[in-house]
């Protein structure tokens, strides 16, 4: 789309762009880095006359400065060359030496880097989507600046400079680190966008590591900042927060019915993991954690055989309350209420054993002695209490 000026302030505009461009050839600087866009919307127009506006660039664009003199500067970006003003860019501290950009292997997971569009169409005038800073996506192929990628079935198109490898994350979990000198926490990993500044001592979570640049989080706000500002935090509140997320954190394959319950138990009823991981020790030897399955020539159903009335009132209080009796959610809000009002006992019990693994033992014994009341009980209980004990309790 050409733009149109009044004469005048065209004519004005020009001459302008005349005069820079004339400066280039005359003692430019040396080019070859990258830049990022600060500004919403900037032009970038042609090298020769009529020096038409070639394309807008929208902020945060990554974008590759050829050389630069005075105000204007020559620039490369999504394969377009044109001239661009330099006060609309600022140079990326990330990437102040020009790097190679290895291509990634096919499928490959990346993560975004910070918050950046996914376009319909290798371009910044197709229609587009936000995503937030450290969103996964599945990363397809890479042309140019852009990448081919695919997040929840739906594919498009982002600055591959917006992606990180996200299989070099800090560790295995969250580390609690502190500042080591008063520094800025910048919104996008390149050092650019909104920065806020904290105080040595400063608090925070460190997500992962890319290179010398930090990922880390505080209250649900994602920042970045160079590793070496940071230290790890030994203090103990620290530490015991640190052991309380490793607690919390689930072992299970995401999306199974084994994550769902685990969560479910964990964050909805509020078990310890001990507990937990003995509820979860005797749905592995009822039902293998499926919620559509008999039991008993049909007399009892889902991830715990609830029998005869008890299958019954699982079927009545589902319908009664909209959900679906033959889902593991359904189910598991079914659990959730008939613990405390049929079987108060074993909800007491299971509530009171220590998170440790002659806990999770303890909460499969009674568990399925008291609630489920299987034949052979004592043995049965004692086969449970064992798997809780030895197998899903170490899970990490």
């Amino acid at each position: 789309m050409r733009i149109t000026y009044p004469p005048l302030k065209r004519l004005v505009l020009l001459l302008a762009l005349a005069l820079l461009m004339t400066m280039l050839p005359q003692a430019v600087a040396e080019g070859g880095f990258q830049a990022v866009v600060a500004v919403e919307g900037m032009k970038v127009y042609a090298q020769a006359k009529p020096h038409d506006v070639l394309t807008t660039l929208p902020k945060g664009t990554v974008v590759t400065v050829q050389t630069w003199a005075g105000k204007a500067a020559l620039i490369t970006v999504n394969g377009i060359t044109g001239v661009a003003k330099v006060s609309e860019m600022t140079r990326s501290a990330a990437t102040a030496a020009p790097t190679a950009t290895p291509a990634p292997a096919a499928n490959r997971t990346m993560m975004t880097s910070q918050v950046t569009r996914v376009y319909r169409r290798p371009s910044t005038a197709s229609q587009y989507v936000t995503l937030q800073a450290g969103v996964a996506v599945q990363v397809l192929s890479v042309n140019g600046n852009y990448a081919q990628v695919s997040q929840n079935g739906k594919v498009g198109y982002m600055l591959y400079s917006h992606l990180t490898d996200s299989a070099t994350p800090a560790a295995s979990a969250s580390i609690p680190v502190v500042t080591l000198v008063e520094a800025q926490i910048y919104e996008n990993a390149n050092y650019s966008g909104q920065a806020v500044t904290v105080r040595k001592g400063y608090k925070l979570i460190l997500l992962a590591v890319d290179g010398e640049v930090a990922m880390v989080t505080r209250n649900g706000m994602i920042g970045y900042l160079p590793v070496a500002c940071l230290k790890k935090d030994s203090s103990p509140e620290a530490t015991q927060a640190l052991s309380e997320a490793q607690a919390k954190a689930n072992p299970f394959a995401k999306d199974s019915n084994e994550y769902i319950i685990f969560n479910f138990l964990m964050n909805e009823m509020k078990l310890n993991r001990a507990a937990t991981m003995g509820v979860m020790a005797n749905m592995y030897w009822e039902s293998a954690y499926k919620a559509v399955i008999d039991g008993d020539g049909g007399t009892s159903y889902g991830l715990c055989q609830w029998h005869a009335g008890r299958k019954t009132r699982l079927i009545n209080w589902c319908t009664e309350n909209g959900l679906d009796y033959n889902s593991v959610e359904g189910q598991l809000k079914f659990l959730q209420y008939e613990l405390p009002n049929f079987y108060p006992s074993v909800d007491n019990y299971i509530r009171q054993v220590e998170n440790t693994a002659d806990g999770a033992y303890d909460a499969a014994y009674y568990f399925c002695f008291n609630f489920e009341a299987p034949a052979n009980r004592t043995a049965q209980s004692t086969k449970r209490g064992n798997y809780a004990r030895d197998t899903l309790f170490p899970k990490k």
